[in-house]
Protein backbone atom coordinates (compact mmCIF):
# COMPACT_ATOMS: atom_id res chain seq x y z
CA UNK A 1 0.00 0.00 0.00
CA UNK A 2 1.27 3.22 -0.88
CA UNK A 3 2.46 5.65 1.65
CA UNK A 4 -0.25 8.25 0.82
CA UNK A 5 -2.98 5.45 1.02
CA UNK A 6 -1.75 5.29 4.99
CA UNK A 7 -2.09 8.45 5.94
CA UNK A 8 -5.11 8.61 4.05
CA UNK A 9 -6.44 5.75 5.99
CA UNK A 10 -5.25 7.48 9.23
CA UNK A 11 -6.70 10.76 8.66
CA UNK A 12 -10.13 9.87 7.46
CA UNK A 13 -10.84 7.66 9.72
CA UNK A 14 -9.79 10.29 12.68
CA UNK A 15 -11.90 13.24 10.83
CA UNK A 16 -15.19 10.53 10.60
CA UNK A 17 -14.81 10.09 14.29
CA UNK A 18 -14.48 13.65 14.85
CA UNK A 19 -17.32 14.35 12.63
CA UNK A 20 -19.67 11.69 14.55
CA UNK A 21 -17.92 12.26 17.99
CA UNK A 22 -19.90 16.06 17.94
CA UNK A 23 -22.38 14.06 20.02
CA UNK A 24 -25.25 15.93 18.01
CA UNK A 25 -27.77 13.70 16.97
CA UNK A 26 -29.50 15.81 14.51
CA UNK A 27 -29.15 13.84 10.96
CA UNK A 28 -31.04 16.92 9.21
CA UNK A 29 -27.81 19.16 9.09
CA UNK A 30 -24.23 17.42 7.81
CA UNK A 31 -25.65 14.34 7.97
CA UNK A 32 -28.15 14.49 5.24
CA UNK A 33 -26.60 17.71 2.76
CA UNK A 34 -23.10 16.25 3.39
CA UNK A 35 -24.04 13.42 1.86
CA UNK A 36 -24.49 16.13 -1.71
CA UNK A 37 -21.49 18.01 -0.92
CA UNK A 38 -19.51 14.99 -0.77
CA UNK A 39 -20.90 13.99 -4.57
CA UNK A 40 -20.53 17.84 -5.61
CA UNK A 41 -17.18 17.63 -4.66
CA UNK A 42 -16.58 14.54 -6.96
CA UNK A 43 -18.37 16.68 -9.76
CA UNK A 44 -15.58 20.03 -8.97
CA UNK A 45 -12.51 17.67 -8.34
CA UNK A 46 -12.93 15.91 -11.43
CA UNK A 47 -13.71 19.33 -13.43
CA UNK A 48 -10.32 20.78 -12.20
CA UNK A 49 -8.11 18.04 -13.18
CA UNK A 50 -9.93 17.60 -16.36
CA UNK A 51 -11.07 13.82 -15.54
CA UNK A 52 -14.41 14.74 -17.08
CA UNK A 53 -13.45 15.16 -20.71
CA UNK A 54 -15.31 12.30 -21.73
CA UNK A 55 -19.13 12.67 -21.58
CA UNK A 56 -20.08 8.93 -20.06
CA UNK A 57 -17.45 10.35 -16.87
CA UNK A 58 -18.89 13.54 -16.77
CA UNK A 59 -22.62 12.03 -17.04
CA UNK A 60 -21.59 9.35 -14.60
CA UNK A 61 -20.45 12.45 -12.07
CA UNK A 62 -23.83 14.61 -12.52
CA UNK A 63 -26.17 11.56 -11.98
CA UNK A 64 -24.20 10.99 -8.70
CA UNK A 65 -24.82 14.67 -7.63
CA UNK A 66 -28.76 13.96 -9.07
CA UNK A 67 -29.12 10.38 -7.23
CA UNK A 68 -27.40 11.43 -3.52
CA UNK A 69 -29.44 14.71 -3.76
CA UNK A 70 -32.65 12.47 -4.54
CA UNK A 71 -31.58 10.52 -1.38
CA UNK A 72 -31.30 13.62 0.77
CA UNK A 73 -34.11 14.58 -0.37
CA UNK A 74 -36.18 11.59 0.22
CA UNK A 75 -34.91 11.78 4.13
CA UNK A 76 -36.25 14.78 4.72
CA UNK A 77 -39.41 14.68 3.34
CA UNK A 78 -40.33 11.36 5.49
CA UNK A 79 -41.11 10.31 8.39
CA UNK A 80 -37.54 11.03 10.50
CA UNK A 81 -37.18 7.95 12.11
CA UNK A 82 -36.93 6.19 8.34
CA UNK A 83 -34.95 9.45 7.56
CA UNK A 84 -32.39 8.68 9.35
CA UNK A 85 -31.91 5.56 7.68
CA UNK A 86 -32.62 6.35 4.24
CA UNK A 87 -29.56 9.11 4.80
CA UNK A 88 -27.77 6.26 6.71
CA UNK A 89 -28.13 3.62 3.30
CA UNK A 90 -27.03 7.05 1.24
CA UNK A 91 -23.34 7.39 3.16
CA UNK A 92 -23.00 3.37 2.83
CA UNK A 93 -23.93 4.04 -1.22
CA UNK A 94 -21.72 6.60 -0.80
CA UNK A 95 -18.61 4.29 0.40
CA UNK A 96 -19.74 2.46 -2.84
CA UNK A 97 -19.34 5.39 -4.79
CA UNK A 98 -16.14 6.11 -3.72
CA UNK A 99 -15.01 1.99 -3.84
CA UNK A 100 -15.35 2.44 -8.28
CA UNK A 101 -13.69 5.46 -8.22
CA UNK A 102 -11.15 4.33 -6.42
CA UNK A 103 -10.70 0.75 -8.70
CA UNK A 104 -11.41 3.03 -11.85
CA UNK A 105 -8.52 5.08 -10.77
CA UNK A 106 -10.55 8.13 -12.15
CA UNK A 107 -11.69 11.51 -11.41
CA UNK A 108 -10.72 12.10 -7.85
CA UNK A 109 -6.85 10.70 -6.62
CA UNK A 110 -7.08 7.40 -5.18
CA UNK A 111 -6.10 8.80 -1.45
CA UNK A 112 -9.30 10.50 -1.69
CA UNK A 113 -11.41 8.13 -2.45
CA UNK A 114 -9.85 5.60 -0.21
CA UNK A 115 -10.22 7.73 2.60
CA UNK A 116 -13.32 8.78 1.21
CA UNK A 117 -14.74 5.19 1.48
CA UNK A 118 -14.21 5.17 5.05
CA UNK A 119 -15.44 8.84 6.28
CA UNK A 120 -18.73 7.80 4.18
CA UNK A 121 -18.88 4.04 6.20
CA UNK A 122 -18.41 5.90 10.09
CA UNK A 123 -21.00 8.37 9.26
CA UNK A 124 -23.53 5.72 7.99
CA UNK A 125 -22.59 3.46 10.81
CA UNK A 126 -23.27 6.58 13.13
CA UNK A 127 -26.72 7.00 11.55
CA UNK A 128 -27.65 3.55 11.41
CA UNK A 129 -27.09 2.79 15.11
Amino acid sequence: MERTSILSLVVSAALGIAIVADGDDDWTGFGTWGLVACALAYLVIGLLRGALSRPEVALAQVGGVVVFGAVATVALLVDPDVGRYVVAAGWFAHAGWDLVHFRARLVVPTWWSLGCIVVDTVVGVSLAW
